[in-house]
């Protein structure tokens, strides 16, 4: 009785030592719509989009993955990324006075803010080396002082060709990770 359907690998039939295992899923999902001012040239935390996770091994990694849709007023002037704690992580190499992320908004359709939101997906495995409790926050740096509005569209018109979203941030952590900076 019982047993698994023929063809099936389980943990008994990979090698010793086959690392990567999902050690626990931690997730904060968003279906509120929201607006926030975001200062220009200000690390500003989205709305709704954080958690945090007690690493079980100071050896363990962090997978954060993060899933925004809404819109900017500016769509062209902002870049998201990450902090843990207070410190931004996984931003590009600094370079001169650029300001820095992981991801810009993919612009939906820029001319209408009324009925396509914009989104912004990116992953990052982070070794944050600690068995603390560790908050991940996704974070927009705008380069020009404006609204970001989340899950929804700028106008949020109550109709049926008005879209509304949802977001999510979602920590999972890994046994063991490689990772290649470049």
């Amino acid at each position: 009785v019982g047993g698994l359907p023929d063809g099936t690998v389980d943990g008994d039939t990979l090698a010793s030592g086959v690392g990567g295992k999902v050690l626990q899923v931690i997730s904060t999902y968003s279906g509120s719509a929201s607006t926030q001012s975001v200062t220009i040239a200000t690390n500003t935390a989205i709305t709704g989009l954080s958690v945090s996770i007690t690493p079980s091994s100071t050896s363990s990694k962090i997978l954060v993955s993060v899933r925004w849709c809404g819109e900017t007023a500016n769509y062209q002037d902002g870049i998201f990324g990450l902090q843990r704690g207070v410190t931004r992580i996984g931003d590009a190499t600094a370079a001169g006075s650029r300001f820095l992320g992981i991801h810009v908004g993919a612009v939906s359709f820029s001319a209408n803010n009324s009925s396509t939101m914009d989104t912004a997906i990116f992953d990052f495995i982070d070794a944050p080396a600690s068995t603390s409790a560790i908050s991940y926050s996704m974070m927009i740096r705008a380069g020009a002082t404006q609204t970001v509005y989340n899950n929804r569209t700028v106008t949020d018109a109550d109709n049926s060709t008005t879209p509304r979203g949802t977001s999510s941030i979602t920590v999972m952590e890994l046994e063991s990770a490689t990772v290649t900076t470049t």
